[in-house]
């Protein structure tokens, strides 16, 4: 079968996204399908995000990845070595780390373009097609549902990280009323302004997805980590139940990934020197875009940020906790996440990785908010024990209530930090209808001649407005004012005497 589709071309919306118009411009490619494979390619090319290591410098790797999400969170600081972040002229993202009204904005205060909405649309816009399009090959069998279940799980995975950059976080009581962002799932043009649609409405579309995606690629057997399986959909599903507080759903999906093959990687059996992030560890269920963090808080060039001591002081057991011994590398000028070392041992993403480890933490949580706790405990111990050192392993047998939250939530913090979960488990504990949990931030800045640091900016906790990113410019200038913008009020800043 011959059949000719129109597609969101990337090289054509790129061309765009100065207008903001990529959520309604017709494309103007032509793309000639003869099969499934066709689609399959088109999938690869656009629907996927481009999985390698990139520099600061590499502005390409903007589109694709929210590499700054590192910086908004309780887990960096500013280096304390000038010259290694003065040779930049200003840190990088310095607008993401003092929570600016526009954070896109550079030292000379200069509003960016944000890569991120527009190149999130983008991909959707291309998944839109390939899920328009596929409908004609269901005689293909196992590919006609590969495909499809790829691009389903592809399309709540962007959504996922629209609305939970673009929005608030997801709280039952007002998810139906709380600004989303625009929903679009048809290729075709629609000859209308796009609003904001409620959080609850974006959400269910994720769930929606992730379920049609995990019916569609079950038994489907892929080459490599970097492209979606049943598990992986398990697994992000997993994560959007626990956000929404459906805990008996994340425990579920929880349990039948763990009759799956993944595997928690001992960390004792490790070696010093060894990633322990890696597309071949036995934890790996997903992986795509782009490894940056060593742009910014890597340990190769011991870039602009450094751990905080807040996470620092979180290792409460360092002695003992393998994480710290083998994936912080210590400084006097600052401490650095070593976890990943080298993309040719395995490549995987700073913010688009999918691990078994964090299965067993969502499990844990789930089990403790319905007050199994017993259960929970069972959990964290099989997870423990892969973590630290055998005589060093912490005793939760006395744990009740809101201290084993605490330490489950805790843990997650340690074991997950610098893979793009920290800020927005921090905007859903604020907004959890059991044990919730609400935290200032505090990010020095220091004197470039020496380092020195002079004062720091604050961010209220929650519900300040800072906790949501700012509609692009570009697309409320392009929506005529439809498109509601968040209110997002000046940083505080406190200069030391």
């Amino acid at each position: 079968m011959k059949k000719i589709i129109n597609i969101f071309g990337i090289l054509w919306s790129v061309l765009l996204v100065s207008c903001g118009d990529f959520l309604e411009e017709y494309p103007r490619d032509l793309l000639y399908v003869n099969s499934i494979s066709d689609l399959s390619e088109l999938l690869v090319g656009d629907g996927y995000m481009i999985s390698r290591e990139t520099s600061d410098s590499d502005d390409e790797g903007e589109t694709t990845i929210a590499s700054w999400i590192h910086l908004m969170d309780d887990d960096v600081q500013l280096s304390s070595k000038p010259n290694y972040w003065d040779k930049l002229g200003s840190p990088v993202y310095i607008g993401y780390y003092e929570w600016l009204k526009l954070p896109s904005t550079d030292e000379n205060g200069t509003v960016k373009h944000d890569y991120v909405w527009s190149g999130l649309y983008e991909h959707i816009a291309s998944l839109n097609v390939i899920l328009d399009e596929v409908e004609a090959f269901r005689d293909a069998g196992a590919d006609y549902h590969r495909v499809k279940g790829e691009a389903l799980f592809l399309r709540a995975t962007y959504y996922f990280w629209l609305v939970n950059l673009y929005a608030k976080p997801y709280a039952a009581g007002t998810a139906a009323t709380d600004l989303g962002v625009p929903i679009k799932v048809r290729s075709e043009v629609e000859d209308k302004d796009f609003v904001r649609d409620p959080v609850a409405d974006v959400y269910n579309l994720i769930v929606e997805d992730l379920l049609k995606a995990i019916s569609d690629l079950k038994g489907i057997v892929q080459a490599s980590v970097y492209r979606a399986n049943e598990t992986a959909a398990r697994a992000l599903l997993s994560r959007v139940y626990l956000y929404m507080g459906e805990w008996e759903k994340c425990d579920s999906q929880c349990d039948t990934i763990m009759q799956a093959t993944y595997r928690l990687q001992d960390l004792n059996t490790l070696k010093s020197g060894t990633s322990i992030l890696s597309s071949k560890s036995t934890e790996t269920i997903f992986s795509q875009g782009e490894y940056r963090l060593n742009a910014m808080v890597g340990y190769k060039t011991k870039t602009t940020y450094a751990i905080s001591e807040d996470l620092k002081a979180a290792f409460y057991n360092q002695a003992n906790d393998q994480r710290y011994k083998l994936g912080i590398t210590i400084y006097s000028y600052g401490n650095y996440p070593s976890k990943f070392k080298k993309w040719s041992n395995g490549g995987v993403s700073d913010c688009n990785l999918i691990r078994y480890a964090e299965i067993y933490l969502n499990k844990a949580e789930a089990l403790a908010m319905q007050d199994k706790e017993e259960g929970a405990k069972n959990v964290m111990n099989s997870f423990l024990a892969t973590r630290y050192c055998a005589e060093g392993v912490p005793d939760i047998e006395t744990k009740t209530g809101k201290d084993l939250v605490d330490f489950i939530r805790n843990e997650r913090r340690l074991e997950l930090c610098f893979e793009g979960h920290r800020w927005f488990d921090l905007r859903r504990y604020s907004v959890s209808p059991k044990y919730p949990d609400v935290k200032s931030i505090r990010h020095e800045v220091r004197v470039q001649s020496t380092g020195v640091a002079c004062g720091y900016y604050e961010l209220p906790a929650y519900p300040d407005g800072g906790w949501v990113l700012p509609i692009p410019t570009y697309e409320l200038q392009f929506t005529d004012g439809n498109m509601v913008n968040n209110e997002r009020p000046a940083p505080v800043y406190v200069e030391y005497e």
